[in-house]
């Protein structure tokens, strides 16, 4: 039954409710929504400080990073998912590396998280400390008595930037007491140095979800991983990769096999990969491209590619992958396979 009275009332509330919210939220409201703030803000300039007074402890808290290769595309696009932060098959917190007979602890923590964890397992044990620089991320124990070895030891602990943005990397060198008392590039004796890498990434692994943060070494210790992605246009770009080409090697054979590629053959020397690429690892819903492609329909599947690796200076690694037929590849297909090795490198 239909009753004019109950769809007057009903109509008069919709209206008053309505009236009610912009008046409380509205622009001149009571309550004016503040979402939108940000983009009012001002860039203020520098704090100056009177003559003589030291600044240089005095840094910026929210700078506003340099934006590079600021390309703008002249047509209208939809913009891609964001980059993954982290490796999309780094499931464990600490995991043990190694190359050769070099060994590092990767840790999905960022600087300032790890830095604290690492003082709270030399306070554990007992390890009297030497020295501790947090801005270089270097801690150094006094000299020890080895179990079954007569002769002393120290440790120094070094805690780096992940390649990833938001992990950390945990080194240790180990060294015998020498005349000299310089510490060696590498460890004097590998198997102590291993020994104790595992016993303080068990120590992470077991005491992560309770780790404190250090200010100073967060601040210190930059959080924004060792890799970025240079945009040349909206369908080139490449990586610069801040590790030594043995390494950046490695890391990228793994890479490219954990991001669908096949390696259909490689030259160390040139530093080239020739890869072809097959298809997202991961199930069509969760895929890199399941948003855009289906299996049957992505033209990148079967498509060439030569990946190369190029020292500029300093440690640091070109990374770029170039399609063998250009014109068979889609608008922006190459800046996201880019984006997908990326984020598999460690």
């Amino acid at each position: 039954m239909n009753n004019p009275i109950i769809k007057s009332v009903a109509v008069g509330f919709l209206v008053v409710n309505v009236s009610a919210c912009g008046y409380l939220f509205g622009e001149q409201g009571l309550f004016p929504s503040k979402a939108d703030d940000y983009k009012k803000s001002k860039e203020e300039p520098l704090l100056t400080l009177p003559e003589g007074v030291q600044s240089s402890h005095i840094e910026e808290v929210y700078s506003i990073p340099s934006v590079e290769n600021a390309y703008v595309s002249p047509v209208e696009f939809e913009a891609p998912r964001p980059q993954p932060l982290v490796a999309a098959t780094a499931a464990d917190t600490v995991r043990i590396q190694k190359l050769g007979e070099e060994s590092w602890a990767l840790v999905n923590v960022a600087p300032g998280q790890l830095w604290p964890q690492v003082r709270s397992f030399l306070a554990s044990v007992n390890w009297p400390v030497a020295a501790v620089d947090p801005q270089a991320g270097i801690i150094d124990t006094q000299y020890l008595p080895l179990k079954d070895d007569e002769r002393e030891a120290r440790f120094r602990l070094r805690v780096e930037r992940g390649v990833q943005r938001g992990t950390s990397e945990l080194h240790v060198v180990h060294m015998y007491r020498a005349v000299d008392d310089a510490w060696p590039d590498r460890s004097d004796d590998f198997k102590i140095e291993s020994d104790v890498l595992q016993s303080i990434a068990q120590y992470i692994a077991n005491s992560t979800e309770e780790a404190s943060v250090s200010m100073i070494a967060d601040r210190s210790i930059s959080a924004e991983g060792k890799m970025r992605s240079v945009d040349v246009s909206a369908n080139e770009a490449y990586l610069q990769l801040e590790l030594p080409f043995d390494r950046a090697w490695a890391s990228l054979q793994i890479a490219l096999e954990n991001s669908g590629f096949g390696v259909d053959d490689l030259n160390r020397s040139e530093g080239t990969y020739y890869v072809t690429y097959k298809g997202d690892n991961a199930d069509e819903d969760e895929g890199w491209f399941g948003w855009l492609f289906s299996d049957d329909e992505n033209p990148l599947i079967g498509q060439g590619f030569t990946v190369t690796v190029k020292t500029l200076q300093n440690d640091v690694q070109e990374i770029r992958l170039n399609p063998v037929t250009p014109a068979a590849i889609p608008e922006r297909g190459q800046p996201m396979l880019m984006s997908v090795i990326k984020g598999n490198i460690n």
